[in-house]
């Protein structure tokens, strides 16, 4: 029986809306409220943009929009401020302060929503969580296994789970970011075993951390995402000699590693931390898809405030 076209319609947007918004181990199934939308900056012209005049604006590549979808963008690019908290309109700050590089990534991504097929409302839903109220907050990182230049502008924070296949699938992901911007950023990895879905994930966790005891964290971090569905008690102690670890300290460890896990645990859920992977980009909570391409454009973004 063939589905009637709104109905196709429709199963395209949801799929374009998953497609750009974070997906995880969840330890809550309610949904949060949309955000608020934000009034109109008050420098914005009265009188409607020519699609020529958007075509014109510095970064955009409207190709692909539909008529419909360019008259969107200009309304979106009236009515959301700069990027850079200056007090004119995103459409302003394009055209008259080059300084300001994020307005580009911020004009670009609505550009991106809107050829993803989302509604306008849907666009500045999401447009929203990342340019103008998005989710901050700052870890403790003091005790925290990291990866790549120690002095590197931009710092990655993840809140992971040994069983979560959703963090798995980030770590290839996140590997190539320290790969590609070598000097420019690092990641920390925070422990958050979500125990109601994953028995195992808590003490993999406190695998881990033990054998950072002996500087090889990640040699077990890696050994554990790629053995995922084999963490047994057991499991642990032979990746422990696997790695060559001193296996009676590494077990004497095991307890100041699991206290070390809680207090990960208790400063995720002090960043209302609801599923893993979770990221922090410089404080900025992460609220693209598990994609490469979106990653990228977030760390880029920063390396142009």
């Amino acid at each position: 029986m063939r589905k009637p076209r709104s109905s196709i319609r429709m199963l395209a947007r949801c799929g374009a809306i998953a497609a750009l918004i974070s997906l995880g181990c969840d330890t809550k199934s309610e949904a949060k409220p949309p955000a608020e939308a934000t009034p109109a900056a008050a420098t914005a012209k009265a009188q409607a943009p020519t699609a020529t005049d958007t075509a014109s604006l510095p970064g955009l590549d409207l190709s692909g929009l539909d008529p419909t979808q360019v008259q969107g963008l200009d309304k979106l690019l009236d009515q959301k401020p700069s990027a850079c908290g200056k007090p004119h309109s995103l459409r302003t700050s394009l055209k008259s302060d080059p300084k300001c590089k994020r307005s580009v990534f911020a004009a670009r991504y609505l550009v991106t929503l809107l050829k993803a097929g989302l509604l306008p409302s849907e666009v500045e839903e999401i447009y929203d969580k990342r340019f103008v109220t998005p989710e901050t907050g700052r870890s403790d990182v003091a005790a925290a296994p990291m990866r790549g230049n120690p002095n590197a502008p931009v710092v990655l924070v993840e809140y992971s789970d040994f069983q979560c296949p959703h963090c798995k699938l980030a770590e290839p992901l996140l590997q190539k970011v320290l790969d590609e911007f070598h000097d420019q950023v690092k990641l920390y990895y925070k422990n958050y075993p979500i125990s109601k879905l994953h028995p195992e994930a808590a003490d993999a966790a406190a695998a881990a951390v033990a054998a950072g005891k002996q500087g090889k964290f990640w040699p077990m971090h890696d050994l554990l995402f790629a053995n995922q569905d084999k963490l047994t008690a057991t499991d642990l102690e032979r990746y422990a000699a696997e790695i060559k670890l001193d296996v009676k300290k590494w077990k004497a460890d095991l307890g100041a590693a699991r206290a070390s896990v809680d207090k990960d645990h208790s400063d995720g859920e002090k960043l209302d931390i609801t599923g893993t992977p979770t990221i922090f980009i410089n404080d900025r909570k992460y609220a693209g898809p598990l994609r490469y391409d979106q990653l990228k454009d977030w760390i880029e973004e920063e390396l142009n405030r």
